[in-house]
């Protein structure tokens, strides 16, 4: 005996006891609105709305977005043949010297 009653789920009809009135996130997705053209224009007009705004300027500039390459990246070593590597070796033989 579970510890939530036994229900059907709205969409695909199988029988569970979990918390809500569906068997699993997918089926829950399912039950959610489509937007039409014009409610998803509306709203990305109220998201560049926001955007322009001194609160969302402000939050954008704390967040760490504007990363350059050169802050993380290290140089590669220009290695062609077995003696330009002598140059990073730090004083270990190479093995032909063992």
């Amino acid at each position: 005996m579970g510890k939530y009653r036994e229900k059907e789920c709205k969409f695909c009809k199988v029988t569970h006891r979990k918390k809500g009135p569906y068997c699993s996130q997918s089926c829950a997705n399912r039950d959610r609105p489509e937007y039409s053209a014009n409610v998803a224009n509306a709203m990305r007009k109220v998201a560049i709305e926001y955007n322009r705004t001194p609160e969302a300027i402000a939050q954008q500039k704390l967040l760490p977005l504007n990363i350059n390459s050169d802050d993380f990246a290290i140089a590669i070593p220009d290695i062609k043949t077995i003696d330009d590597f002598a140059d990073y070796t730090d004083g270990f033989d190479k093995a032909e010297k063992w």
